[in-house]
């Protein structure tokens, strides 16, 4: 499988004493205290954890592929977060946001039930839903990323009546949690599904390379 915006990797080939320390080398500048390093050794050594596949900040050598490292803990209000780089050898697969959303009935809470109900509503309409951000790690892992307040973020592909009439599933909604949802495109590109069905002329497409502006013609053609 070809790496792709917000698609997992697992990282298993990788021995866990290096993976820490690529993941203590990568670290955000706000993490980069003693006792955040020492969480995150502890808890790599403790439980792999996937990366994210992500925008490269810098150019990449043939066979590379920049991931981001997520942790189940905040330092400051913030998830603790670390950019590495590594080879597609060392990567033992990737796993894209509708084989996560597989996992929806192990995440507990408002979130899990939103999830659910969310699915069913994809399903009715022929779209298919998957699941990135913090649930998606959750799910992944087992581990407790996600809070009461956390939102729940999802990814949606189908075409333009579909999503229209699940953005107005979405507003009416009384459960309070907050879902954010982004349209992938076949192009490997995405949208916001509030800015889509807004009726903007012009969109905000985030690629794996880049971000930029695109006719609304250019991203419905690509549905």
């Amino acid at each position: 499988m070809t790496p792709e915006r917000h698609h997992l990797a697992d990282l298993s080939r990788l021995d866990r004493g290096d993976l820490a320390a690529l993941a203590v080398e990568g670290l955000l500048p706000p993490f980069r205290d003693a006792m955040t390093v020492s969480r995150v050794r502890a808890t790599l050594a403790a439980q792999l954890l996937p990366g994210i596949v992500a925008r490269p900040s810098a150019p990449l050598r043939a066979g590379q592929v920049q991931l981001g490292l997520a942790f189940p803990f905040r330092s400051g209000g913030s998830r603790v977060k670390s950019a590495i780089v590594v080879s597609a050898r060392q990567v033992a697969g990737f796993t894209d946001p509708f084989v996560v959303a597989r996992g929806a009935a192990t995440l507990g809470g408002a979130l899990g039930a939103a999830l659910r109900d969310l699915a069913r509503a994809a399903e009715k309409l022929g779209l298919r839903l998957g699941v990135i951000g913090s649930a998606a790690m959750e799910i992944a892992t087992g581990l407790p990323y996600t809070t009461a307040d956390s939102d729940l973020d999802l990814v949606v592909a189908g075409d333009a009546a579909a999503l229209e009439a699940f953005a107005a599933a979405l507003r009416d909604r009384a459960d309070g949690v907050r879902v954010d949802v982004e349209v992938l495109l076949r192009s490997g590109g995405g949208v916001k599904l509030a800015e889509l069905v807004s009726g903007s002329r012009t969109l905000v497409v985030k690629e794996l390379s880049d971000v930029r502006l695109a006719a609304r013609e250019e991203v419905v053609a690509a549905l």
